[in-house]
């Protein structure tokens, strides 16, 4: 552990002192401190330590009767002060200068003193330390403070660890970052023939340090052996207690760690809880839920045979440990922040045997360690952030955890920055990509973004800028990472080049893979000479193609295009080849080369062939931004986004902002339940002079397109909630939810990401001006395979949702089902008879069968086949009239002589009334039919979501397929 994690630890500690009114116990901790660090000659005092010790005395040094430094040779000798005399006093008081000033007072007037060395608990501000030093002096004392901090750091050094470990009794977890590593084998060698002082807290700790090194390093695990003998050495007399118990904990890690096996020391874990309710420091209490932890964990793996029974009366002592500490009114928020920490801890063991870990009762409690936190500034907020994001790193995206984590940055940002927050964001986003959760990845990302939007991490914004560009790319987004590396460019490039000079070609680069995957390839290639320039401008080996292969790939990336290009339509590869009129042939040869070879992919087998392989690399068309229409397609949660504008500079850069918009917002909805029914909508953007704001319609029909008009001036953050309502919109005309549920759904993580830095068509027209976009070209030359579909098998990166539905109950379900059985068979009764007997009515019923439909499905289209045609016969009903009197028939038992003929049940109308019950089924769920759907979708919906060809219940054989009854099972 690193010093200054290890120093807010130890403060963290020293401040438990107060909190249990350990007086001893500091003035314990001081005086060693004094000795190894201030004088070697020192007497203790004796008296009252809580009340000042004996006249404000707690230990001084005594006469050596030779003056410093001594006789030559002597360790002692040499730190000790001779006949100078120092007297320490200690206090875990809160308002100390008043207690300082007090106690000096006090010394001065007894006399013989030369200097007070003050060791305090509480932290003295440098202005205060001064005043009181000076008043000292003038009463003939030399003053020496030692507040909290200094002593914490003190306490860091590996050589006086021991004092704290002993004094302040820290979690067993904790240790200084020492040079065992380097060092080992001498460590080692040391230890084989010394025998420890079973009292000597150094020896503990060299020889832990040995222990964990065997533990957890395969390469030192032949050891194991030797430092299990050496800490056996602490179990017994005349080491004390908290020494043995240490011992214990050591010893059953390494057991259970090293050897996967706890039943050798079982005795001891026993021994370790039988006394657990007297040691009560945070470090103790730490160590007693670890350890359970360890021993649950070892009995579910078959490394620990217990009677289970006693690992839960050792939890549920903890537990009722707890309760009682928590509710002690004395203890002050550093202490309770520490309690309901391992508190929340204690939740990831089971309560009982038949129930798992109830972590959300866990990050309640770790809610309140915040809460307490937040007024207590020693609480280690940092180490406690670093354990969330291990937990993150265990557990995945799960939104209370990263909830909290969140909490814990922004506490940890007010007290010792926003760049250390942003990096615990960094280190989050880091293993959830590790686990393959990107979208997750990228709100930790954007967390960290807002902390370091400022000129301290500006290089790191950018890395950071430059990362969220390849995660949403890698999502299939290209428009999102596009606006990412543009901003992160724009940074670059207007920045001392000293800072951030070298990522702008970076930066660039991230560009021109999102228009390359985009299918921007008329814009790839007009770029490209911009990265170029970039690159020879800041890179200190420019062109070394082995020192920058990715350059050499777009250099082949863009052969491969006008290869592909040219094969495709002749015409169109004559309007683009002017544009590189002036590139430098070094540059320009190498590519049309390469287009021009024979053997390159787009000239191999069939035009189909080539087709399919840019189908696998790219996530739109290519040379999609040629011809009079933009046409660009994405899909994101369910919903396949077709977009499509006007081939213009007027246009092009306010409708790809909103593109941008919408694929920013699709990421930060990923992982909801939106009720989303798979659909394909398509947005026409026009912009128009006359617009102030982005103005859209819903489409009132189920054509599924909805027309946007976009400003010409560019939208700033504030018109944000424009782009929000359209993507709203959007989701409203696909979602089977409620639009208050729907709306429910939105928060502000939604909001945050949209905008970056600065507008996206202000970026646009910064790398793109209206010469770079060739607008004679691009409407000049013919749309690329207008016809031809491409169907990017980049797939639904950011994912629908496909989790049971929003208003799905298993055992809702099977009643309900139950329930269609017995009103649709009383209603259809006979029908049913003379359909059974009608062999081509049965083999359209067997159809259905084979789709995969239970009996309560197919009778339920029966039902609503039935009575559509009863109510026909009824003449003209309001739409009230149909509903009730629908109600009733479908309750009403069918007699012999109301059967329907089975000729009415034709093809035809049960494929007509089949997506008609899809939608009746959702409204049987408190669900709507959403405005852009197609049977197919819904039916997938609910297959998926509602389980609607896996839910049955027992029933008789209803349609006689066979002779024995159908299930569920």
């Amino acid at each position: 552990m690193n010093p200054a994690k290890l120093t807010s630890i130890i403060r963290f500690h020293l401040s438990d002192l107060g909190a249990r009114n350990a007086h001893h116990e500091f003035e314990h901790l001081a005086r060693h401190t004094a000795r190894a660090r201030i004088a070697s000659n020192i007497l203790p005092a004796t008296g009252p330590v809580s009340s000042g010790g004996d006249q404000s005395r707690d230990f001084e040094t005594f006469d050596t009767k030779h003056a410093a430094p001594g006789p030559p040779g002597s360790r002692f000798a040499a730190h000790s002060t001779g006949s100078r005399k120092i007297v320490f006093a200690c206090s875990l008081q809160k308002t100390i200068a008043t207690k300082i000033r007090k106690d000096v007072r006090a010394l001065a007037e007894q006399g013989g003193i030369d200097e007070v060395a003050y060791f305090c608990e509480a932290n003295l501000p440098i202005a205060k330390r001064l005043k009181l030093i000076d008043e000292a002096t003038a009463k003939g004392l030399t003053l020496q403070i030692f507040d909290g901090n200094a002593i914490a750091e003190w306490l860091t050094e590996p050589d006086i660890f021991w004092i704290a470990q002993e004094y302040l009794h820290l979690p067993s977890e904790v240790a200084p970052a020492g040079k065992l590593e380097q060092g080992y084998l001498k460590h080692r060698d040391l230890w084989r023939t010394r025998a420890p002082i079973p009292i000597n807290r150094n020896d503990f700790l060299e020889i832990k340090s040995g222990l964990r090194k065997a533990t957890f390093d395969d390469s030192a695990r032949a050891d194991l052996g030797l430092w299990l003998d050496k800490m056996a050495a602490f179990l017994d007399e005349p080491a004390p207690r908290n020494l043995v118990r240490n011992a214990m904990y050591e010893i059953a890690v390494a057991n259970l760690r090293g050897k996967g096996d706890l039943n050798p020391i079982t005795h001891l874990v026993a021994d370790y809880y039988s006394d657990v309710e007297q040691h009560t420091s945070i470090g103790e209490i730490t160590d007693s839920v670890v350890l359970l932890q360890y021993c649950f964990g070892a009995y579910g793996l078959d490394q620990y045979e217990v009677n289970p029974a006693e690992l839960f009366e050792r939890r549920q002592n903890l537990v009722d440990l707890f309760d009682r500490w928590l509710v002690q009114s004395s203890i002050g928020p550093g202490r309770r922040s520490g309690l309901l920490r391992m508190r929340g801890s204690l939740e990831f063991t089971p309560e009982t045997p038949d129930l798992k870990p109830n972590h959300d009762q866990a990050f309640a409690y770790w809610n309140d360690t915040l809460d307490s936190a937040s007024e207590a500034p020693l609480f280690p907020i940092e180490e406690f952030a670093d354990h969330l994001g291990q937990m993150v790193e265990y557990m995945g995206e799960v939104e209370a955890l990263l909830a909290l984590a969140s909490r814990a940055d922004e506490l940890l940002a007010n007290r010792v920055g926003a760049a250390a927050a942003g990096e615990k964001a960094i280190d989050r986003a880091l293993s959830l990509l590790d686990r393959d959760e990107p979208e997750a990845a990228i709100r930790e990302l954007h967390k960290a973004k807002a902390k370091w939007f400022s000129g301290e991490q500006l290089a790191e914004m950018l890395r950071l800028l430059l990362l969220l560009a390849e995660q949403y790319g890698q999502l299939g987004l290209a428009y999102a990472s596009k606006y990412h590396s543009m901003a992160a460019a724009y940074i670059a490039r207007y920045e001392d080049p000293e800072r951030v000079g070298d990522l702008l070609p970076l930066a660039l680069l991230e560009l021109l893979d999102a228009e390359d995957a985009a299918g921007n390839s008329l814009g790839y290639l007009q770029l490209f000479p911009v990265l170029l320039a970039a690159h020879v401008a800041h890179d200190a080996q420019p062109l070394d193609m082995n020192k920058h292969p990715r350059i050499q790939e777009n250099m082949g990336q863009l052969a491969a295009l006008l290869g592909f290009l040219k094969r495709g339509n002749q015409q169109a590869r004559k309007c683009v080849d002017p544009l590189a009129v002036d590139w430098p042939p070094e540059i320009k040869e190498p590519i049309w080369k390469g287009a021009d070879r024979r053997n390159g992919f787009w000239n191999k087998g069939s035009w189909n062939k080539a087709w399919s392989t840019l189908e696998n690399a790219m996530l739109d068309r290519p040379f999609g931004d040629l011809g009079l229409m933009r046409r660009i397609s994405w899909t994101a949660l369910g919903i396949d986004w077709n977009c499509e504008f006007a081939n213009n500079y007027t246009t092009t850069p306010a409708a790809e902002q909103v593109i941008a918009e919408l694929q920013l917002m699709a990421c930060a909805m990923a992982g909801r339940d939106l009720g989303v029914v798979p659909s394909a909508m398509t947005l026409k953007l026009e912009s128009e002079a006359t617009v102030e704001k982005l103005e859209f319609s819903i489409p009132d029909n189920d054509r599924c397109e909805i027309q946007v008009r976009v400003p010409l001036a560019d939208r700033s953050p504030n018109d944000s909630m424009d782009s929000i309502a359209l993507f709203a919109a959007v989701l409203h005309c696909c979602s089977v939810l409620p639009d208050q549920q729907l709306m429910n759904a939105f928060d502000k993580t939604v909001f945050k990401p949209i905008f970056v830095g600065r507008p996206y068509a202000d970026l646009y027209r910064e790398f793109v001006p209206a010469d770079l976009f060739a607008e004679d070209v691009r409407i000049g030359a013919p749309m690329f395979e207008p016809d031809r579909n491409f169907n990017s098998i980049a797939g639904e990166r950011v994912a629908w949702f496909d989790g049971p539905g929003p208003t799905y109950n298993s055992e809702e379900a099977v009643l309900d089902i139950a329930h269609r059985y017995r009103r649709v068979q009383a209603s259809l009764a006979h029908t049913l008879e003379r359909l059974k007997a009608d062999p081509q009515a049965m083999v359209r019923l067997r159809i259905l069968r084979a789709k995969g439909m239970k009996d309560w499905e197919i009778l339920s289209i029966l039902s609503n086949v039935a009575i559509n045609h009863r109510l026909n016969e009824q003449g003209n009903l309001t739409p009230e009239q149909w509903r009730d009197q629908g109600l009733r028939l479908i309750d009403k038992a069918e007699s012999a002589e109301e059967a329907l003929a089975p000729d009415l049940f034709s093809t035809e109308q049960l494929e007509l009334h089949a997506p008609i019950y899809l939608g009746a089924f959702l409204d049987s769920r408190q669900l709507r039919a959403p405005l852009c759907f197609n049977p197919e979708s819904l039916e997938r919906f609910l297959v998926v979501r509602y389980r609607l060809r896996e839910d049955d219940v027992d029933h008789d054989d209803v349609f006689g397929w066979s002779d024995q009854p159908f299930s569920n099972q």
